[in-house]
């Protein structure tokens, strides 16, 4: 009888581990976030958007797929759909939404912390640190780049999870 009640303790303890390791291999990016466009810091490079919205996968492909979607200031809305390997590397724009020459690569620090190099005809031109809050709702997506007069400036945007 003790055998058997160790036995089953030990199942569902293995239970419980593997059930724990699951959630916790999840990345925190994982889900919806909407642009606070009211507490986002703009740069002059880069105009706001009058919205965006976030939405990134985990796919059974080892990728994370994201779709942003921004309404401009002038009611235009566009859609970016990209991908790239969970454990970081090169982004694929599968529906060419990227302009002509410019490249991406997120780089995985940590879980629900990324780094974005923007390349253009292979020279850096932005960085993104995206960082996931501890509590999982915001992240905080800082932005630094020069413009086309070669003129340096940096973007805070803030995101909540939907």
């Amino acid at each position: 009888m003790e055998k058997r009640l160790c036995a089953a303790l030990l199942n569902i303890l293995m239970a419980l581990t593997m059930t724990a390791s699951a959630a916790m291999a999840a990345e925190p990016i994982a889900g919806t976030w909407k642009l606070d466009v009211a507490n986002s810091k703009f740069a002059s490079f880069i105009s706001p958007p009058k919205e965006q919205t976030e939405v990134y996968r985990e796919l059974a492909s080892g990728e994370i797929e994201m779709v942003l979607t921004r309404v401009t200031s002038q009611g235009a809305t566009t859609s970016t759909r990209l991908l790239w390997p969970a454990g970081g590397g090169a982004v694929k724009d599968p529906d060419g939404s990227l302009p002509k020459g410019q490249t991406l690569v997120e780089t995985l620090l940590g879980p629900g912390e990324w780094y974005v190099t923007y390349l253009m005809n292979g020279k850096q031109v932005l960085t993104m640190h995206k960082v996931i809050s501890q509590d999982g709702q915001t992240m905080r997506q800082t932005i630094q780049g020069v413009d086309s007069q070669g003129r340096a400036g940096e973007q805070i945007q803030v995101l909540h999870r939907q």
